[in-house]
C-alpha cells in the first residue's frame, strides 16, 4: 500500500498524530551540526515571513515548535486496531530531489525518519506519524539553507501490504522523502543601526565598522550567516571596550515576490567599559598576590577581552588550579567601571607518580616520583624522582668499565615562579647519577640554577650556572671530571599539541660553555645543540600528519680525546636514529664501543595515521650519525633505519611502541629494536 503525507491526507486520529510527532521531536534532541541552523532559522523567522511553503499543514504556526502533547502521550502509540509486528517496521529512507550534498547532508542531519531508523516502530502508525514529525523539521531546515518556496512529499511503500510473508520476515518498508527545493534566497540588504539615546542620536561607536560581516547583499540567504554577523559585530564591540555590547533586536524580513531577505541588526553597545576592583574567589593555600599578579591590566584601563583572556591563561599555567574563570561583574557598573571577577578552584597540592620503559637494547626501567605543587603558598613547585635502568636485558657497559649496578638517578627538582619578575621563573636542579651506557660508565653529581622566561607565546629563554663533578671509565681511559657550565637556551614553539602536535613547528638551540675546574680535562669547550620539526595535517583533520626533524650539534674549541665521553655527542635509540641501540650509530672503538664524536647529524620523518579516534599506525625513517670533526663533515656513512609504530591515544597523551630496522647495521648490531614510551617520538 503506498500512503502520502501531504496537504490533503488525513488519519484517522490526526491529533493524536500531531501529539506524537510534537512528543517525538522533544525526545529526540537535534544533532549538532543541523541544530544552530535549526535554531537560527525558528528564531529569525516569524510573522514578518508570510510565504512559508503551501503544503504545510494548515494549522501548523510559521517557525513555530509544535505544541507539547498531553501528559502520558506516547510518540509511537499504537491504537487498538492496528496490526503490531513483533519486531517492529523495518524500513529504509531515501531523500531525493536534491543534488547539492551539503543541503542533502544537512536534511537527514534533522531527519529523525534517518536518526531513529534502527528504532523500529511497532507498526506503520507509528511509523506515520514519524514521518509526520519529519515535517516541520525538513521544512525549517530547508529555510534555514535558503529554501523558502520549498515542497516535501513523503511516501510510505509497504511491500508486504499488511501481511506477513508465511514463515518469514517482511521486507523493510521504503519511506521516500521526494524534496522539491525550489528557488534559493538572497540577501537583499543588510543594515545597522544603534538604539538611539535621550537626544535622538545613533549610540553606535563611530569607530566600529560595520562592514565585511560576511553577509552580503546577493549572498545565500543562510539562517547560520545571519547569526555568525551578528556574532561578528557584537565581537567588534568588545574588543574596542565595550563589554555589555548587544544585538536587542534582529530583524529579518522575507520577501516571497523576489526571493530576497532584508536583514536588520538593532544594537546597544552599551558603556564604554573600564576594569574596576578584582575580587578572586576559592583560593585556599595560594598566595592572593600570585594571582593578582598575573592580570594583565590595570585598574581603570579599558575593558580588553584578548587581556581578559591572557589573565585567565597565565594564572592557568601556574599548575596549581584545576579550573580558573575571568569575568567582569554582570552588570556594568557607574560610568563603565566594572568589577572583574576571578574564580579558581585548586588542585591537591601533593602527587606520586610512577612509569615503565623497556627496550630491547636497554632492557627495562621504571621510575617514581613524589611532588608538591604549592610548598610555600607560591606555586613552587618541588619533584623528589628515583629512576632505575637496565634491570633486566641490557646490554649496556663491559666489566673492565662498568659495575654491576644497575643505571641509577636520584633526582631534586624545584620551580619557584614569578621569580623577580613575572612569568620569569627559577629553576633549580639536582641529580646523582650512576650510569652505564655502552659507550662509557659514569658516576657524577650535577646541580643546574637557572632562570626561565617566556618573551612570546612561542618563544622561551633560559640562562644560568651549572656545575658538575664525578668519574667516567672507558675500556682504556678514566677521566676525572670537574666543570663549571653557563647553559644558553632559547626554545621555540609554534605547534598546536605538546605531546601530539599536528600542525606548526618547533626548534630549540642550546649553548653551553664548559669551564675545568680541576680533573683531567685542561681546556674549555662550548657544545651547541640545534633541533627542529615540522608538523603538516594532510587531512585538515587529525587522521594523516607528515611530520619531519632534523638535529645538528657541535663541539668547539677542543680536540675529541680531551672532551670526557659524557660530553660527546651520539647518535642511535627511540630519540635518534630508530633501529640502533642506544648510541649504536656511528663509529665504534676496537672493543667495539661507541666512542662518540664533536659533531652531530640527524634528519628523520614518518606518516602519523589515525586508523581509529584511539588507535594510529606510524611508518618512519631515521638518519644520523656522529663525527670527529668539530662540524658534520659526512666522512661517516649516515645510519638509516625504518621502521613501523603504533599509538594508542589517551588524554594525556599518545602512548608509543615502536619497532625499528637497521637498514645499514654495523657488525654486531641487532636485526631490530623495540621501543615503548608516552608521546610522539618529536
Amino acid at each position: 500500500m503506498a500512503l502520502t503525507l501531504g496537504t490533503m491526507i488525513r488519519f484517522a486520529s490526526a491529533s493524536r498524530r500531531r501529539a506524537a510527532a510534537a512528543t517525538r521531536i522533544a525526545a529526540a534532541p537535534l544533532k549538532a551540526p543541523i541544530a544552530a541552523p535549526l535554531v537560527a532559522a525558528l528564531l529569525m523567522l516569524g510573522p514578518a515571513d508570510a510565504g512559508y511553503a503551501q503544503d504545510s499543514p494548515p494549522d501548523s504556526v510559521p517557525g513555530a515548535v509544535p505544541a507539547a502533547p498531553p501528559e502520558g502521550a506516547l510518540p509511537d502509540a499504537v491504537p487498538p486496531d492496528e496490526e503490531v509486528r513483533p519486531a517492529g517496521i523495518a524500513y529504509e529512507v531515501e531523500i531525493t530531489g536534491v543534488e547539492d550534498e551539503g543541503l542533502r547532508g544537512t536534511l537527514r542531519d534533522a531527519s529523525t525518519l534517518v536518526e531513529l531508523k534502527d528504532d523500529h516502530p511497532p507498526s506503520l502508525i507509528g511509523l506515520e506519524r514519524r514521518a509526520d514529525s519529519d515535517r516541520d523539521r525538513l521544512q525549517t531546515a530547508l529555510r534555514s539553507a535558503g529554501y523558502y518556496d520549498a515542497k516535501l512529499d513523503i511516501r510510505i511503500d509497504d511491500p508486504a501490504a499488511g501481511t506477513l510473508p508465511a514463515g518469514g520476515q517482511a521486507p523493510p518498508v521504503k519511506v521516500t522523502v521526494a524534496v522539491t527545493p525550489g528557488p534559493l534566497y538572497h540577501i537583499k540588504s543588510v543594515t545597522v543601526r544603534g538604539a538611539a539615546n535621550a537626544t535622538g542620536a545613533s549610540t553606535l561607536p563611530k569607530e566600529v565598522a560595520t562592514d565585511d560581516l560576511g553577509l552580503v547583499a546577493g549572498a545565500p540567504a543562510i539562517a547560520q550567516k545571519v547569526l555568525d554577523a551578528e556574532s561578528e559585530l557584537v565581537g567588534r564591540l568588545s574588543k574596542r571596550g565595550y563589554a555589555f555590547a548587544k544585538v536587542p533586536d534582529r530583524e529579518v524580513v522575507v520577501d516571497h515576490s523576489d526571493r530576497t531577505m532584508d536583514v536588520t541588526y538593532s544594537v546597544d553597545p552599551g558603556p564604554l567599559t573600564r576594569y574596576g576592583a578584582t575580587r578572586v574567589e576559592g583560593l585556599e593555600k595560594v598566595d592572593e598576590d600570585l594571582v593578582r599578579g598575573r592580570l594583565a591590566w590595570k585598574e581603570g584601563q579599558v575593558y580588553d577581552p584578548g587581556a581578559t583572556d591572557r589573565a585567565r591563561q597565565d594564572i592557568a599555567a601556574l599548575q596549581v588550579f584545576d579550573t580558573v574563570r575571568v569575568r567582569m561583574a554582570d552588570e556594568p557598573g557607574p560610568d563603565g567601571v566594572t568589577p572583574v571577577i576571578v574564580s579558581v578552584s585548586e588542585r591537591k597540592r601533593r602527587f606520586i607518580g610512577g612509569g615503565v620503559t623497556y627496550s630491547t637494547q636497554d632492557g627495562v626501567g621504571a621510575n617514581a616520583y613524589w611532588g608538591h605543587r604549592n610548598l610555600f603558598g607560591g606555586a613552587e613547585q618541588l619533584r623528589v624522582g628515583v629512576d632505575v635502568g637496565r634491570v633486566a636485558g641490557s646490554s649496556g657497559g663491559t666489566s673492565s668499565k662498568g659495575n654491576d649496578l644497575p643505571d641509577l638517578r636520584f633526582s631534586v627538582n624545584f620551580r619557584k615562579p614569578d621569580f623577580l619578575a613575572v612569568k620569569q621563573s627559577l629553576v633549580v636542579n639536582f641529580a646523582v647519577v650512576n650510569d652505564q651506557p655502552p659507550a662509557y660508565s659514569r658516576v657524577a653529581s650535577e646541580l643546574t640554577v637557572k632562570l626561565e622566561r617566556p618573551l612570546t607565546d612561542q618563544l622561551t629563554v633560559s640562562y644560568g650556572v651549572a656545575g658538575e663533578r664525578g668519574r667516567v671509565r672507558t675500556e682504556d681511559t678514566t677521566y676525572q671530571t670537574s666543570f663549571i657550565g653557563v647553559p644558553l637556551g632559547a626554545a621555540w614553539n609554534g605547534t598546536d599539541n605538546l605531546l601530539n602536535p599536528t600542525s606548526g613547528q618547533r626548534a630549540s638551540l642550546q649553548v653551553t660553555p664548559w669551564f675545568p675546574v680541576g680533573g683531567d680535562t685542561k681546556s674549555p669547550f662550548t657544545s651547541i645543540l640545534l633541533n627542529g620539526s615540522t608538523y603538516y595535517d594532510l587531512g585538515k583533520d587529525g587522521r594523516y600528519v607528515a611530520a619531519g626533524r632534523i638535529g645538528l650539534g657541535s663541539i668547539l674549541g677542543t680536540s675529541l680525546s680531551d672532551i670526557p665521553p659524557d660530553h660527546r655527542f651520539y647518535a642511535g635509540g627511540g630519540g635518534s636514529v630508530r633501529g640502533y641501540g642506544f648510541q649504536k650509530a656511528g663509529p665504534r672503538d676496537r672493543y667495539d664501543d661507541p666512542v662518540g664524536g664533536r659533531s652531530l647529524f640527524e634528519v628523520g620523518a614518518e606518516l602519523r595515521i589515525k586508523v581509529t579516534e584511539s588507535i594510529g599506525v606510524v611508518p618512519f625513517v631515521d638518519a644520523g650519525t656522529v663525527y670527529d670533526k668539530a662540524y658534520p663533515d659526512f666522512s661517516e656513512p649516515l645510519r638509516v633505519g625504518a621502521g613501523l609504530g603504533l599509538r594508542y591515544y589517551t588524554d594525556f597523551g599518545p602512548l608509543r611502541v615502536d619497532v625499528g630496522v637497521p637498514l645499514n647495521p654495523a657488525s654486531g648490531d641487532s636485526r631490530w629494536q623495540l621501543y615503548l614510551s608516552l608521546g610522539q617520538a618529536f
